[in-house]
Formats: structure tokens, C-alpha cells, sequence
């Protein structure tokens, strides 16, 4: 017997698709961002006080005056300093960032105007080890 023939209609009752789940909507909701979304506002009656935001180089407009292109940050972290591995990365990155022999206005790494924003980063680095430690490192002194 072949069973390739309908024997009857289906009954209307059914559902036409899928397994008798009713379809469920897919429209997602909009997408928010933390740039697009509205700040939350604190509770009625909170002792919550908002802070504004700062960004890093917020706090130092122009760079430190603890190291110079003549006396550049030692590599190894001097005796104080607690983050080795972080002052070890940021003296590497201001010594690989200093400005270009000729005319030292272009970072010979990157050719960015200088001070480049890498050096920028690494000195702010060091300030903040040579800040945590209480001052400026012994070999900076």
C-alpha cells in the first residue's frame, strides 16, 4: 500500500506550522547602550551622592616633572614601588616613545606629534607608582 495519497483534509483546528507551540514574538526590545542610555536616578530618600566623571588624564594636563629626557625613568622599579610588573612596562614604553633625534617634535616610534599618547600613558603610569609610594622614587630624587 502506497502512502503518498491523503485520505482526507486536515482538520482546521491544527496548527498550519511547527508542532502546536504558539509563535512567539521576536521583536527584541530596543538596545541601550551606556552612551545612549539615560543615567539611572538615585532613590528618593538616598544617601547616594553622584560623582562626576573624571577621566586619567583629567588629573594632569601636562606631564610629570619627575623624570626628563635626560635622566628617563630607571626599567627596574626602584626600592618603594609596589607595582614592579606595571613600572616596568610603563618605563619600557617611555623610553620606546621619546621624541625623534632631528627634530624632536614627532615620537620616533609611532610619529605621533610628541608627547605621543603612549608616552602620555606611561608617564602618567609612573606618576601614579611614584604617588602610591609615598613621593618620588629614590633614583628620581
Amino acid at each position: 500500500m502506497q502512502h503518498s495519497a491523503r485520505q482526507g483534509a486536515p482538520e482546521p483546528e491544527a496548527p498550519e506550522h511547527g508542532r502546536g507551540l504558539p509563535r512567539q514574538d521576536r521583536t527584541a526590545p530596543p538596545r541601550r547602550s551606556r552612551h545612549t542610555a539615560e543615567p539611572a536616578a538615585p532613590a528618593q530618600g538616598s544617601m547616594v551622592v553622584p560623582i562626576p566623571a573624571r577621566s586619567r588624564r583629567a588629573r594632569r594636563e601636562e606631564p610629570s616633572k619627575l623624570f626628563s629626557l635626560e635622566e628617563p625613568p630607571p626599567v627596574e622599579a626602584p626600592a618603594g614601588i609596589t607595582e614592579i610588573t606595571g613600572w616596568n612596562l610603563a618605563a619600557l614604553m617611555w623610553r620606546d616613545h621619546l621624541p625623534e633625534q632631528l627634530l624632536g617634535i614627532d615620537c620616533a616610534s609611532c610619529k605621533q606629534a610628541w608627547p605621543c599618547d603612549t608616552w602620555k600613558i606611561a608617564d602618567d603610569l609612573l606618576t601614579e607608582c611614584c604617588e602610591a609610594a609615598g613621593g618620588a622614587p629614590a633614583a628620581a630624587r
